[in-house]
């Protein structure tokens, strides 16, 4: 490449990064997208014993950000390469800078908005500046000033530390990946009630509406008319019967090369299956389909119309619905994705908006979830799903766990549930079941007419998968099948596929209830077959029985349908409280469990596109939120005087209070949401309360009470207010009531009772003696009752520092290593975190390959580590050296190459243990080996021998790993013969074989194959292919020569096509390169010494241009005579296509002389790029700066003419 083209080549490449971080994702190379960090999601237990301590000993805490030091995040503090980040500043953002003026008693004003953000705009260019000086270099993604002020971008790691050296920085955080929770196929099954009444599950598909009182809401209301409610998920199937009416609009954010194509920025369509690039897997490592349903069954929750033929109706079925896709591929999205998200959702003027979606930390400090609270604070009411990681405590994820937002967690509605009494009989077996449980059954069907009184029974041998039906004849039978491995629905599924009329499944030895059933209940659903669970003792009896035999029978005697009461808290939905201040989460409650909604229609799967069975359960705090959403539609509705705060309010002073032995403050918040109650009453009780945001405290109001963390000896106060708005006076009472009381600690109202026909306060205290153990809580509710009705307040506190002892967290910053000492990836680092002081502490390698094998046949192969006394944070190295017990003494090793988890196991206190482990880790020395090759019909074909496709089928079945190894080994090829023919990257299938078709090439060739991996290994192959043979053969012989054919790099101006121009009258000589000169919109034009010479002679008053298709260089005389020392010059101009008017137009030269080419610098010439008119602009690409097009349209050319401008890039573009 001579220097002019290198030179046009990187502009245009600059030109490309500056258009491409413009996009939420920029997209890489195959090999630059192997990562070491990535991890497959593997359950393992931790075997590490107090036997392993003994056998060693024979041989030997939050973020404050409020005027205090930046802060980096902590996972953000071991990470290497390029990482993605949101950077926080100082400066208060639009919506917290609204919150503080009106909690101060000022009025707020758009005015005051714009102030605002000028200086916001001034403080990220500041940091901007800041970071150049710093020699920091970012990549900007997206900037923020509305909800919160921040900037995404991506960062060396290695400037993370310089990055919060900066004045202006306040927070910098991980730009997390965030993902949907799966689906819960496991749900809560709660206790029978036979007196439950027949109209609380009077509609079998959708009993939120009667149950919790809807329609007396939609009785005094317009079904949330007038309400925009903003559904933030994995976009909608605005396609839909029940949901294309309602759907107003939307916005797209999810872009990047997961994708096919970039779709537009106001289409928020669910993913589809279309929009998967061949390199991606179908399902990914965590078992998420690639398209997405999510959003779209969100959506109907709120506001489906009731189209179809199942009673689908949303809650707030006459609100405006739009739209806002920040989760795409399985499921996922970035933060600043969702941020943007929530930032536009505001702009765009929504009442409500939805957040079905989070991540795992339940810390209050991070992006989404300031985002949501300044939301709250800017007049949306904002929604978020605690998440699916219960019962846990502190599963919380943000932007639940956020302290002004409204968070919802899941509980259960009555539903049927179907039974059997049936008979097993194979010969002389026979064996009679009753109250047998049927774990699916088909929505809008019953068990007994679907089966008949007697029905052939078939054994599927192993758990029932897909390979496992082959030569087995289900078809109208009922098939039995043992669990384990894959989903129980996967089972049912693949019954179904085969034809089977039911299913029976019964329990495996290391299976949750066994040797009983399962006792799990997975609902109903369109593509469910009725499923009996039972005990792995009756099950592996029938199963042998039938084996025996040659056949079985299942007589189904009486089916039984049972009521589930409901109201319980399903154990899924995640717990508070969020940290670091022990705040109450979530704040309510709402169905979630079993909810029938609209889902999406692809024409890849129904090319009819048939909505008829467009509807399936889900389950989860995802489906809880959007009732809370909806029935704040109806709030606001009602009560349009109302803020957020007054509904966050009014959904938590009126909840029920559930089951307070089974269920604390952190589990159901407030209670089980009451819609009529919280929108018609005339009381709200608001708690106020401090967060730290962007810096700055700020007060906000919140219908629950938390104390914090309070020293122990100390007395907290917090002020309850009391609004009456029915202007009748009334008398309220108030009794706390503990659920975790320590004795000698106290709460006290300072009255027992107030009288207002307004506004009131009361203040509560508690009060903690010394004495007591750090670490205790003490929970409850403040009940307040008065003649218009009972409310309460839930309160918690936490007395003194919390006290952890065991090992917090665990995680390699690696997933991937090759010690082979070549200096790439040789090692990794384990970061252990520990609550306390430690008494011993061992880390041993577990091996997933051969659980049974080490010297103990544990799967325990080695240990890295016995350590003493460690507290706070450890690290460890991790390479695969080890060493193991022999004879008293230790004998050190390596591991061999397979894959592994690293485990700890740590003594504290003198007796407590805990263990812990990360992983799969793979340890993995060598690169990939190409271990067979052949040519046939032009199609090459390889076979590769590499550790992640050897192993993939084992970790599948031993632990359902299920991963595509091209996610962590790419291969390239190269075809060439003088030049590159061909290129691109291998599609390796699971067994390790691949190929390529090189189509209508003949001769011979060179072909080099080069292959990476995630461990940091890399090879290449050379092979001399004779395609015309079918021959190859290792390495690069030397290629037969072609007659070498001269070749011209330019297109030469020639002296006796310009003279009678350069002679005549006219006072511009034009020289028009030919079409066929001009190689995607570039071309080099040479003009030799003897052209350059008569056109330094031209007259003073005569120009000279080069046009390109209309695009065009103008220059004087002058400037030929500036040039005349040279042999010749060379301009090389070029348009290519952009987003602007225009292509944009780059002009560069060069000199020669002498053999030795020179860049050069000429200035003061004109330019013409072609335009519509005279309304536009000139944009100089380089610099950024924009000239004024007035007066620059040449109608005559129908070009804009730029005067007086240097070597660089331009673009029209509009006024």
């Amino acid at each position: 490449m001579n220097n002019t083209l290198k030179r046009v080549f990187i502009m245009l490449t600059v030109l490309l990064v500056v258009i491409g971080s413009l996009s939420p994702m920029v997209s890489a190379s195959e090999f630059d997208a192997l990562d070491s960090k990535t991890k497959l999601d593997l359950k393992h237990e931790v075997k590490l014993s107090e036997k392993d301590i003994e056998k060693q000993l024979i041989v030997e805490d939050q973020l404050d950000v409020l005027n205090g030091p930046a802060t980096l995040s902590k996972e953000l503090e071991d990470r290497t390469g390029q990482v993605n980040v949101i950077v926080h500043y100082r400066e208060p953002s639009i919506g917290l800078s609204k919150g503080i003026s009106e909690s101060q008693g000022k009025k707020w004003s758009n005015l005051d908005a714009d102030k605002v953000r000028q200086k916001i705009e001034k403080q990220q260019a500041q940091a901007q500046k800041s970071m150049r000086l710093k020699n920091i270099n970012v990549n900007k993604i997206r900037a923020f000033n509305l909800v919160i002020n921040a900037e995404a971008m991506t960062v060396d790691a290695k400037d993370l530390h310089k990055l919060i050296e900066l004045p202006e920085v306040a927070l910098v955080e991980e730009d997390q990946l965030v993902t949907l929770d799966p689906e819960i196929t496991e749900n809560f099954v709660g206790d029978m009630n036979d007196s439950v009444a027949e109209e609380a599950i009077s509609s079998p598909y959708i009993p939120s509406i009667s149950h919790l009182g809807i329609d007396k809401v939609w009785e005094i209301g317009n079904k949330g008319k007038g309400i925009k409610v903003g559904v933030l998920d994995t976009g909608i199937d605005y396609n839909h019967p029940d949901l294309k009416d309602i759907y107003k609009g939307g916005r797209n954010y999810a872009n990047g090369s997961d994708y096919l194509s970039t779709r537009a920025a106001d289409d928020p369509y669910e993913t589809a299956p279309s929009d998967r690039p061949s390199n991606l897997p179908e399902v990914n490592s965590n078992g998420s389909e690639y398209y997405t349903t999510h959003g779209t069954h969100v959506a109907g929750t709120i506001a489906a119309q009731n189209n179809g033929n199942y009673g689908v109706t949303g809650i707030s079925p006459n609100v405006e619905l739009y739209a806002y896709r920040v989760l795409g591929a399985y499921g996922s999205g970035y933060t600043n994705w969702i941020v943007g998200g929530i930032e536009d959702a505001v702009k765009d003027g929504m009442d409500v908006i939805n957040l079905s979606l989070g991540n795992s930390s339940p810390d209050e400090a991070q992006a989404n979830s300031f985002a949501v609270n300044n939301a709250m604070l800017l007049g949306t009411v904002a929604v978020s799903a605690t998440g699916n990681s219960g019962p846990n405590r502190s599963t919380i994820g943000g932007p639940a766990s956020g302290a002004i937002g409204i968070s919802v967690g899941n509980t259960t509605l009555p539903e049927e549930q179907w039974y059997g009494d049936v008979t097993f009989k194979a010969g002389d077996y026979s064996k009679e079941l009753n109250d047998v449980l049927f774990m699916t059954f088909t929505i809008g069907e019953k068990p007994e007419e679907q089966l008949n009184a007697t029905e052939d029974v078939v054994v599927v041998p192993g758990v029932g998968n897909v390979k496992d039906f082959e030569g087995i004849d289900v078809k109208d039978k009922v098939a039995l099948i043992q669990r384990g491995e894959i989903a129980f629905v996967e089972k049912v599924w693949n019954a179904r596929d085969n034809g089977a009329k039911g299913v029976i499944i019964y329990n495996s030895e290391t299976g949750s209830g066994a040797p009983g059933p399962t006792g799990l209940f997975l609902g109903q659903a369109f593509d469910y077959l009725p499923t009996l669970d039972v005990s792995l003792t009756d099950g592996k009896e029938f199963k042998e029985a039938i084996e025996k035999n040659g056949s079985g029978t299942i007589a189904y005697r009486a089916f039984n349908v049972k009521e589930v009461a409901g109201d319980d808290v399903n154990d899924s939905s995640s717990r508070g409280p969020s940290k670091p201040n022990f705040d109450i989460k979530p704040d309510v409650t709402a169905p979630g469990t079993n909810i029938l909604s609209t889902v999406p229609v692809f024409e890849e799967f129904d090319p009819e596109m048939d909505y008829t069975y467009a509807y399936a359960q889900y389950t989860g705090t995802s489906m809880a939120t959007p009732h809370i959403t909806a029935i704040s539609a109806l709030i606001l509705e009602l009560n349009p005087d109302y803020d957020a705060f007054d509904v966050k309010s009014a959904l938590s002073n009126t909840a029920k209070l559930l089951d307070t032995s089974k269920y604390d403050v952190f589990a159901q918040g407030a209670g089980l949401v009451d819609p009529y109650r919280a929108a018609t009453t005339d009381t709200l009780l608001k708690v106020e309360h401090e967060t730290t945001m962007d810096s700055v405290l700020h007060l906000h109001t919140r219908g629950t009470m938390s104390f914090g963390v309070i020293s122990l000896g100390e007395d907290t106060s917090r002020e309850l207010l009391i609004e009456n708005r029915s202007g009748v006076s009334t008398t309220y009472n108030f009794e706390v009531m503990p659920l975790v009381g320590v004795e000698g600690v106290t709460i006290t109202p300072s009255v027992s009772s107030v009288t207002t026909d307004g506004t009131a306060t009361v203040d509560f205290t508690i009060s903690v003696p010394e004495g007591i153990d750090a670490g205790t809580e003490v929970q409850g509710y403040i009940n307040v009752t008065s003649d218009q009705g009972n409310y309460q307040v839930p309160y918690a506190a936490l007395l003194g520092e919390e006290v952890v002892n065991g090992i917090e967290t665990i995680a390699l910053n690696d997933y991937h290593i090759s010690p082979n000492g070549d200096g790439v990836l040789d090692e990794t680092v384990l970061t252990t975190v520990f609550g306390g002081k430690q008494d011993m502490t061992i880390f041993d390698y577990w091996d997933l390959l051969n659980p049974e094998g080490g010297s103990e046949s544990d799967g325990y192969v080695g240990t890295i580590a016995f350590e003493m006394g460690l507290e706070g944070k450890h690290q460890l190295k991790v390479d695969g050296s080890m060493y193991n017990i022999e004879d008293g003494k230790r004998v050190p090793g390596e591991v061999a190459d397979g894959v592994y988890t690293v485990d700890a196991f740590s003594v504290y206190s003198g007796s407590e243990y805990d263990s812990n482990y990360d992983g799969p880790i793979f340890i993995k020395r060598e690169a990939t080996k190409v271990e067979d090759i052949s040519v046939n019909d032009n199609t090459v074909k390889l076979t590769v021998d590499d550790l992640y496709f050897n192993v993939r089928e084992q970790l599948e079945t031993m632990y359902n790993l299920v991963y595509d190894p091209n996610i962590f080994v790419k291969g390239k090829y190269t075809l060439s013969d003088e030049e590159t023919l061909s290129e691109g990257f291998l599609s390796i299938a699971n067994e390790g074989t691949s190929s390529v078709d090189f189509k209508d090439v003949t001769g011979v060739k060179h072909l080099v194959f080069e292959f990476q991996d995630a461990a940091g290994n890399s090879a290449s192959y050379e092979y001399t292919l004779n395609f015309d043979e079918e021959t190859i053969v290792e390495g690069l012989e030397e290629l037969p020569k072609d007659p070498e054919e001269p070749v011209s790099d330019a297109y030469e101006l020639k002296l006796a096509d310009l003279h009678a121009a350069i002679a005549g009258k006219d006072k511009k000589v034009v020289a028009k390169v030919p079409a066929q000169a001009v190689v995607d919109g570039s071309v080099d034009v040479k003009v030799n010494k003897d052209v350059i010479n008569a056109l330094a002679a031209m007259k003073h008053n005569k120009s000279f241009e080069i046009n390109v298709d209309g695009y065009s260089v103008i220059l004087s005389p002058k400037h030929f005579q500036e040039l005349q020392h040279l042999d010749s010059v060379t301009f090389n101009l070029s348009h290519k296509a952009s987003e602007y008017v225009s292509h944009v137009f780059t002009v560069v030269a060069t000199g020669e002389n002498s053999g030795e080419v020179t860049e050069l610098v000429l200035s003061n010439f004109n330019v013409g790029i072609p335009a519509t008119g005279n309304k536009f602009n000139i944009l100089l690409v380089d610099s950024g700066d924009v000239l004024k097009g007035n007066g620059l349209f040449d109608k005559k050319t129908g070009q804009m003419i730029v005067k007086e401008v240097n070597f660089g890039s331009y673009a029209v573009i509009t006024q």
